[in-house]
């Protein structure tokens, strides 16, 4: 946040909250060594963790009220979003693939907080969704990618691998 007073406090502050964490994802798939993001653990694959993660980012925030817009891309069909189905073993989602998908959310995440004002914060976030508000979604999204950052960082660290460094808010580069 720059150090001129903003017309929308709550908006940059929330902002820059999902941001910090978004960045934490992209290079939680930049760091990961190939034989890791293929690899399963504890039953799920490293990257269909990555890719919860990025498509329920990709789905709590749409475009427009309607909630139409979604996904970005298109996958294996046969890959669900949800932990609860299995995936058949051919399954994968490459990291170029997952990087591509990241940098469109990113670019969506851009138009959508640039139009927001702090009143925004308040209304809906799409109509199949009438209960969640546009802020209870960038809580809720923020605490999920931190959520699985965690567990994948966990991942990577038991095996002495770089991980995805906590990236800070507001604060000065070390």
């Amino acid at each position: 946040m720059n150090s001129t007073l903003s017309s929308r406090p709550l908006t940059d502050a929330a902002r820059g909250q999902l941001f910090s964490c978004y960045q934490m994802l992209e290079t939680l798939v930049e760091v990961c060594p190939d034989d890791v993001w293929a690899g399963e653990f504890s039953g799920v694959p490293f990257w269909y963790q990555v890719y919860h993660t990025a498509y329920f980012v990709d789905y709590w925030f749409r475009e427009d009220s309607a909630g139409a817009g979604f996904p970005c891309l298109r996958f294996d069909p046969r890959i669900p979003p949800e932990f609860e189905w299995d995936l058949p073993e051919d399954a994968l989602i490459s990291r170029e693939t997952m990087r591509d998908y990241l940098r469109v959310i990113r670019a969506k995440l851009e138009r959508i907080f640039t139009n927001m004002t702090d009143a925004d914060l308040s209304r809906h976030s799409f109509a199949q969704e009438a209960e969640v508000t546009l802020l209870d979604a960038i809580f809720s999204q923020t605490r999920h990618i931190m959520y699985n950052i965690g567990y994948c960082n966990g991942i990577l660290r038991a095996r002495d691998l770089q991980e995805a460094d906590w990236f800070a808010y507001n604060e000065p580069d070390a």
